[in-house]
């Protein structure tokens, strides 16, 4: 499935850009953020952000999605994990791995789920009611926005 090729490509395409950004400017941030189409991280606080919301964001809604009857789904606060999580102080090498790891799990998850649970349903923020299919188009449009941040 397309869909699961692009989830799994995410993590590479993530450090072909990370690998552009010398050790000394992986905390740096502009100073203006017009134009820029994702949310205002660091390279290595967009790192550290795609893990959080993997992990403790999309994974935790995938699992109630499709054990819950139409959960109510937590939107999560990424500048508070970022403070929370002390991203600047974060290891690159081992937010990337962590973050494959993560990324690697979720698809075989998704990969696991019959035909039929594509069309579960949970309540999500502004977005109202969505299917599992749509929360997972929402985590690859959430990788989008972060590949076109770190450009």
């Amino acid at each position: 499935m397309p869909l699961f090729t692009t989830l799994l490509a995410m993590p590479d395409r993530f450090q072909q850009l990370l690998d552009q950004v010398p050790d000394d400017h992986l905390n740096w941030e502009p100073a203006n953020w017009a134009g820029i189409p994702s949310e205002r991280f660091s390279a290595l606080g967009h790192l550290c952000h795609l893990l959080d919301i993997e992990t403790q964001g999309y994974q935790v809604r995938f699992v109630r999605t499709l054990t819950e009857t139409l959960p109510e789904l937590a939107s999560l606060d990424g500048y508070q994990l970022a403070q929370d999580n002390d991203y600047p102080q974060q290891n690159p090498a081992v937010q990337l791995g962590r973050f494959r790891a993560a990324r690697s799990e979720t698809v075989e998850r998704l990969q696991a789920l019959p035909a039929s649970a594509w069309a579960r349903r949970a309540r999500y923020g502004n977005y109202g009611e969505i299917t599992l299919d749509g929360l997972v188009r929402l985590l690859v449009s959430h990788d989008h926005q972060h590949l076109a941040g770190m450009q």
